[in-house]
């Protein structure tokens, strides 16, 4: 039976399942601006959730394990940029065998350290004035800091592309990177940094999935949350604001597989369906989304005029 509470908990739990995803996309729709597809996104993910976990186990300290998820975001998109800017090598592959580096990597210090531990969780924050509102109040109770951040950082990626110099820069360079370099713009210069962003928020992303559960690390546990990122980035046509609503739409289909276990009459679906229901559905937007279209240079290497590495 479909109660009140019921209802309330599904809300609760898609919104949970929504800020990783947002803070993922978010990031992949800057380093793709730049002109580079960031395929690595889920073993970045992957390794800022590990971080958080570990930290978290070790330090009982939840600001700490935050810093250090993101250092390790920065760290993998130094790696990635060498990669897929500075040698040029192919953006998918490259991305592809970094997540099978990440899923190996991640498994074996998971058993080799922190296996079957919980580390620290953020609790709900309750908003005086927003908390005594009947449904929406219980619901924005319950959600944690990172859904807040996920909000200011919407705000900022979109500052970031659309009024700085920076995102001017950037974004041309993923769109005509000859032209840019012909306006005296360093395009690997550009990019280096876009990579570096992406893969940080990436991280943040891993590191909310930990800080929102139960703290602790399940090998492989971001469950291709990095692809649907990407294809969330793709639906809202790299804006920020569809971001965080897009977003919402998949953390909410996410959010069937807790209704469907608790309702008799859904109970008669294989619940293996309602596992790969969020990831159907990305497909399908994906492949009928309006309008899409990639920035010209993404996925392309770049190599300066008169260089050949």
């Amino acid at each position: 039976m479909l109660t009140e509470a019921l209802l309330i908990a599904f809300f609760v739990i898609g919104i949970q399942l929504m800020v990783p995803i947002v803070l993922a996309a978010l990031g992949e729709a800057v380093v793709e601006k730049s002109g580079v597809l960031n395929v690595g996104i889920e073993g970045v993910m992957l390794i800022g959730a590990l971080a958080t976990a570990f930290i978290g186990i070790t330090r009982q300290t939840v600001l700490l394990a935050i810093v250090v998820a993101i250092a390790a975001g920065v760290v993998s998109g130094i790696i990635l940029a060498a990669l897929y800017v500075r040698r040029g090598t192919d953006q998918i592959v490259t991305g592809l065998m970094f997540n099978i580096f990440a899923v190996g990597l991640t498994g074996t210090l998971h058993s080799r350290y922190i296996a079957g531990q919980n580390g620290v969780t953020l609790d709900g924050i309750s908003i005086p004035g927003i908390s005594s509102i009947p449904w929406i109040g219980e619901i924005i109770s319950k959600q944690n800091a990172m859904l807040y951040v996920a909000i200011v950082l919407s705000a900022g990626v979109w500052y970031l592309l659309n009024r700085t110099w920076y995102g001017l820069y950037a974004r041309s360079a993923g769109e005509r990177p000859m032209a840019a370099e012909s306006g005296g713009l360093d395009v690997r210069r550009l990019r280096y940094p876009a990579v570096m962003i992406g893969c940080a928020l990436a991280a943040l992303g891993g590191s909310a999935l930990v800080l929102s559960t139960s703290g602790g690390f399940v090998p492989g546990m971001t469950a291709g949350r990095g692809f649907i990122a990407m294809g969330v980035v793709v639906l809202a046509k790299w804006r920020p604001r569809w971001i965080f609503f897009h977003a919402l739409g998949f953390g909410m289909t996410q959010g069937l597989q807790f209704l469907a276990a608790q309702l008799t009459a859904l109970q008669v679906v294989p619940k293996q369906f309602w596992v790969a229901l969020p990831y159907l559905v990305t497909v399908a937007a994906v492949v009928f989304a309006p309008g899409s279209r990639y920035p010209a240079a993404v996925g392309i290497p770049y190599r300066p005029a008169g260089k050949t590495a």
